[in-house]
């Protein structure tokens, strides 16, 4: 399970001056002050820095929750997953009807669980977590769930807290809760990629494929950044893939390699569907390239791309042979 990709660091310092700044204790004082210091550390992406005040501030005063707060987030960004969890959980404990600590400690929480299972499975296989084929429906995600709920009780509109339930619920094959989710998500926020992919990949998994494109087709509209689109653009391809229709999966796979250019998997499939439509010169370039580029973790697709390019010397030796002399 991945983690958004941006944080709501501006938060932490806006709760920090609405809800300690009137304590009138010197150690409250003095908390509150290294707290705005460590925020606005955070805020500057300065994470050790963070770290180092936010630590100083609950030291001063345990009850600052808006300092836990921030350490929390801080360390989920040096990936710092029990350490994350820890300060979050405090956050929470001392402030229960904060939607947005409940919801970061849940997916703190997501985080820590999928980290320690990948390592636990890795030394028993002997290999790199990243290796790892890690079954996400084994690991148990209830504590989290049980904050992301919590948070989306609290507050309806968080597209997070929405999206990581979704995922929870989709690995553990709840597959009507994730879909319910999933598209609370993209209401809660449309501009966002992660919701349009995992309900679109969703429905094509229920081979409801029309559906699948239609979700796509709104999030290639509505998600703004050219990185972040790029995975749409390849969902929908995909769906247009497994109708068989190779014009507009030709076209939609182009246009997750137009926005993201090391898209290895939208090339593999755009070399696919251009060997299906004939055209081997197109297709070649992709598949050769797709050999030569994509990642070890992509060595079923290669060997398919192999045999793909074999056919076309083969086919073109055959053509050669027929042609007049």
């Amino acid at each position: 399970m991945r983690p958004p990709n941006r944080f709501c660091f501006l938060l932490v310092a806006a709760l920090a001056g609405a809800t300690l700044l009137g304590c009138n204790d010197a150690g409250r004082n003095e908390s509150v002050k290294l707290a705005n210091e460590g925020n606005a550390a955070l805020n500057r992406k300065q994470y050790d820095d963070a770290i180092v005040q936010l630590k100083k501030a609950v030291e001063k005063y345990r009850d600052n929750h808006v300092a836990w707060y921030g350490l929390g987030l801080a360390h989920m960004s040096r990936k710092q997953h029990a350490e994350a969890v820890d300060a979050l959980g405090n956050a929470a404990r001392i402030v229960d009807d904060q939607p947005m600590y409940h919801m970061w400690l849940g997916i703190a929480m997501t985080m820590k669980a999928e980290a320690q299972a990948r390592e636990e499975q890795a030394r028993k296989e002997s290999k790199k977590p990243e290796e790892v084929e890690l079954d996400l429906g084994a690991v148990n995600f209830e504590s989290a769930l049980q904050h992301l709920q919590q948070a989306v009780k609290l507050r309806g509109d968080l597209w997070r807290a929405h999206y990581n339930l979704g995922l929870i619920y989709r690995n553990g094959d709840k597959s009507k809760e994730a879909a319910e989710s999933f598209t609370k998500a993209i209401a809660a926020n449309p501009r966002e990629q992660g919701p349009y992919v995992a309900l679109a990949e969703l429905y094509s998994r229920w081979d409801y494929v029309d559906q699948a494109i239609q979700v796509a087709s709104q999030g290639t509209a509505n998600v703004p950044g050219a990185a972040e689109r790029a995975d749409i653009w390849y969902v929908l391809g995909m769906g247009y893939d497994s109708k068989r229709l190779d014009d507009k999966a030709v076209e939609s796979f182009s246009k997750a390699l137009e926005d993201r250019r090391d898209h290895h998997k939208a090339k593999f499939q755009r070399g696919q569907a251009l060997f299906r439509k004939g055209d081997f010169s197109r297709a070649k370039r992709d598949l050769e390239d797709f050999v030569k580029t994509g990642s070890s973790k992509l060595d079923l697709q290669k060997t398919q791309a192999s045999k793909m390019l074999m056919d076309i010397v083969a086919a073109s030796a055959e053509a050669t042979a027929e042609s007049p002399k």
